[in-house]
């Protein structure tokens, strides 16, 4: 199987700041939350960025394997892996 012909699965998860703008609605909601509770919301802010540069650097990484699909680990009891996929050797 040649490089562009083989498919990558990328397995991702959200961060500590994305569920909390999921479960508060906005940013400025989910600060508010954290403040009040007496933690550093630049905690919050940084590992998101932290984790979406190495998210990003392994995304490009992959792309030199193959064609690359981003898929929620929330989706995984339902994904539909397909004939062919198999581990990287």
């Amino acid at each position: 199987m040649s490089a562009p012909d083989r498919k990558v699965i990328l397995v991702t998860r959200k961060t500590r700041l994305e569920e909390l703008v999921n479960r508060h609605l906005t940013i400025s909601q989910a600060k508010f939350y954290i403040e009040h509770l007496g933690a550093d919301f630049g905690d919050y802010e940084s590992e998101q960025a932290t984790y979406l540069k190495a998210r990003r650097t392994v995304f490009e990484a992959l792309e030199r394997k193959g064609l690359v699909q981003v898929v929620d680990r929330t989706f995984l009891p339902t994904f539909l892996f397909g004939p062919g996929l198999s581990p990287i050797p």
